[in-house]
This record gives C-alpha cells, structure tokens and sequence, in this order.
C-alpha cells in the first residue's frame, strides 16, 4: 500500500499586510498571495510532515475535499510542501542563507527584477510627484550647531584629479579601447595583488579594494564588443590568474537593452563590466545576516575603483543598478541565490563633442555649476 503523501510548510514563508491586505510570501521562490490571518493556523499545523487526515482530524467541521483543496493551492502557491514532490530549485538554493534568513532572503529576492518604465514616463511621474512632493535635500544641516571652518582642499596628485574628474558618460565616442588598458582596468580593479596565509583556514586573496575578513566575495564579468584584440562575448575574469574565460561567445551590445532596461544607450560604449555576489564567501565567516550588506558595499568599492582607473586613462566611463538581473544570471549561467548580480559599471571611447555628456542622445544636458566653497575659484 503505497505511503500517504505528507505535508509540510516551506521553510522561506514569511507574513506581512500590505495595503490593508494579509500577505502570505515565500522569499525562495518569491510567490505571494493575499489570504485570511485564519491560514496561519494551517500552516503552522505543517510545520513538520503530516497526512491530509491528521489536519481532517484536527478540523471535523470542514469537508475533507475543502481542505484537499486548500493544501493543492497552498503547495501551488510553494507555501506548503510535499513529500512526493521535490522542493523548487530556488527554495533549496536558499537554504543555504542558512542564519542569515529569513531577513537577508527577504531582501534578496524581492528587491529583484522590479518593472523599469521608459525615461520619458519616468520624468513625467518624476515632475508630477515634485510637485505633490519636493525632492528632499541633497545634503544635511544641523541648525545652530557651532561650526568649524574647514582649509580649503589641497587639489594635486593624480588621485585628486581622478576624483575630481570623473563622472558618468551616457554618450560615447567612436572606435575601440586597446585590450592593453582594459587589461589594465580589471587587474587592478578585481586582481588578486598578494596572498596571505592565515593559520588554520589557508589563504585568502587581498586585492585594490578592501573586504572584510578578505572574503572578496565579488566576482567580475564582461560582456565586450569594443575592446581592440579581444572578440566579442561574454567572459569571466579569473581573478587570480589575470585572464578572461570564455562563457558566451558573439554576444555584444544587442543584450545591453535586455540587460539595462532603461539604458539601451551603453551599447555605443565598448563593454559592460558585472559585478555578482558569491554569498558563501561571507556566510561562511559571518552567521549574522547583518554580512549580507557586505558584497553590496565592496562591489561599489569595485565599480568607483573601475571608474576613476578609466578616467585616469581618457575614457568614458558608468555605472548603473538598474539591471534585469534574471537575464543577466541566466547568462552568466548562475542561479541568482548562491550568487547574484549587484551593479554594473562599462567604459567606452570619450566623445569630441563634449567636456561631458551626462544625458544620452536626444536629451537636454542638465546645467552644471561649481560648489565655490569646495573647489578653487
């Protein structure tokens, strides 16, 4: 006779109200629905594996077939298991959050693959909103605080004029960027510079940019087209050994609309550079969830490193968050829990025609003006 199936709630469920309404969520799999508070109960009765008839037992009131009905939709829904059945690939990805959930996979799967609008309606809902609600200001003051006046800073080296030089390009000059010096941008960007042996675990890589623990936990890939003496393709960047491999082969800036929604202009530079996050690297050293803001923060250390090494060099650099991430991991061939794409920055050729171009083609360039109280007359 063959075993009855059992049940069993997912371990990734959180519940929260939204807009008035009770919101049931696995964060693995990020299904939702709305349902009465009165499904808790059921779902906290299936916190271990249990038959359809022990729930039938503990409910005599409700027809069996109601209640068939409810566990079929709950499982639908990924909010409840089954024994018969293997769990989603995502949920158990995310098992590995381990201590860190649920509120690192929380954050993880809902703040991705959000709906990008075109930049036209963007800045119309951008103007109707300042007019209901005044952008909040840029810096911050404390009133009646005593003040003490600051030197004025001292510009000079080639650190302060990167710094004070660089900026985001969203137009692009024509021709391509010599392999030697893109080379150049992800050594010392993303290389391991030296190797320190730590008594008890083995080595851990230190690179330009700091990480705690040195668990580096940012990976590099790029997808280049404009890159003189490297084909165009999808690679990955080996850290340790200073070279691309090759992922995909061909592709160029036909995925960059894909991949940056509301950026298709970055495909008149010459390549993208992506950041992704290998969790395991910090989960490893750090049980506390408070460590999943680390690969957020060191893959901006990355980028800026990126960013002021190409405009050391003449070029035309950005950066960018708003990505389609599941189109980009699909590509890099990683499944967005164990690691995940964070940011991206790209470079290209400066164009004649301007000091700076921080608008794409066809929109106007915002007026710039100096801060006199920072910089030199």
């Amino acid at each position: 006779m063959p075993k009855p199936i059992r049940y069993r709630r997912s371990p990734h469920v959180v519940c929260y109200w939204k807009a008035g309404e009770f919101i049931f969520h696995n964060y693995a799999t990020n299904r939702r629905a709305g349902a009465a508070p009165i499904a808790c109960e059921v779902l906290d009765f299936f916190g271990d594996w249990k038959p359809l008839s022990e729930l039938s037992a503990a409910r005599p009131g409700v027809a069996r077939p109601a209640l068939k009905q409810l566990l079929d939709t709950l499982v639908a829904l990924t909010l409840l298991h089954r024994s018969d059945r293997e769990n989603a690939p995502a949920e158990q990805a995310m098992d590995m959050f381990g201590p860190w959930n649920p509120e690192a996979g929380l954050f993880h799967t809902a703040t991705k693959d959000v709906r990008f609008i075109d930049a036209e309606t963007s800045g119309r809902e951008l103007q109707a909103q300042a007019a209901a609600w005044p952008m909040p200001s840029p810096t911050k003051r404390y009133p009646g605080a005593p003040v003490v006046t600051l030197p004025q800073p001292a510009h000079h080296g080639p650190v302060d004029e990167a710094l004070l030089a660089r900026r985001t390009w969203r137009r692009f000059g024509k021709g391509t960027i010599p392999l030697a010096t893109f080379s150049t941008l992800l050594g010392l960007t993303a290389g391991v510079q030296q190797w320190v042996s730590v008594t008890d675990y083995g080595e851990v890589p230190l690179k330009t940019s700091p990480s705690g623990g040195a668990r580096h936990p940012v990976e590099v890939y790029v997808l280049a087209w404009g890159v003189e003496g490297l084909a165009r393709g999808l690679y990955h960047y080996a850290a340790d050994v200073h070279a691309l491999e090759v992922i995909q082969e061909g592709m160029g800036p036909e995925r960059i609309p894909e991949y940056f929604p509301q950026g298709g202009y970055f495909a008149e530079a010459s390549a993208v550079v992506l950041f992704s996050a290998v969790y395991e690297r910090d989960l490893w050293r750090y049980p506390y969830s408070r460590a999943y803001r680390a690969p957020l923060i060191e893959a901006g250390h990355l980028c800026q490193t990126f960013c002021l090494l190409a405009t050391t060099r003449g070029l035309a650099p950005f950066s960018l968050m708003g990505l389609a991430d599941s189109a980009i991991e699909r590509d890099l061939r990683v499944d967005g829990i164990h690691e995940s794409v964070l940011y991206a920055a790209g470079v290209g050729v400066l164009p004649e025609e301007a000091d700076w171009a921080p608008a794409p083609p066809g929109f106007r360039v915002p007026a710039v003006r100096p801060n006199r109280k920072l910089r030199r007359p």
